[in-house]
């Protein structure tokens, strides 16, 4: 009987333990499933940050290329308007329409109209 009583306490202490190592892994198991959806979102975030630190260059390349098509538009007289324009153009046909330089589009079509003080349409 004694016997019996002991490998009892025995199984049951044993059964405990795995009941605790169970649990320790279950809880493992979700906090790695936690961090790995954490990790998956923060790449998004970082790709979605990558895609619009390209952008925002090509933005200011377009800015610059408006910058440079005005200075070389101004002579003794001021602005020379269609030598202007046609520089804007030609930088336009030679934007490419997909793309991360696709971005440049509207903002030489905006910085133009705002160095012509063309307002541009609502709506």
């Amino acid at each position: 009987m004694r016997d019996a009583s002991a490998q009892e306490l025995l199984l049951l202490s044993a059964l405990q333990e795995c009941r605790i190592q169970l649990t320790a892994a279950r809880n493992d198991a979700l906090a790695s499933a936690d961090l790995r959806h954490e990790l998956e979102a923060a790449l998004r975030r970082e790709e979605h940050l990558k895609t619009e630190l390209v952008q925002e260059r090509e933005r200011t390349e377009a800015v610059r290329l408006v910058l440079h098509a005005l200075a070389k538009s101004i002579g003794w007289l001021g602005l020379r308007r269609r030598l202007f324009l046609s520089r804007i153009a030609r930088l336009g046909r030679e934007t490419p329409d997909s793309g991360p330089q696709a971005v440049r589009h509207d903002v030489l079509l905006a910085e133009s109209r705002r160095v012509l003080g063309v307002t541009p349409p609502t709506g």
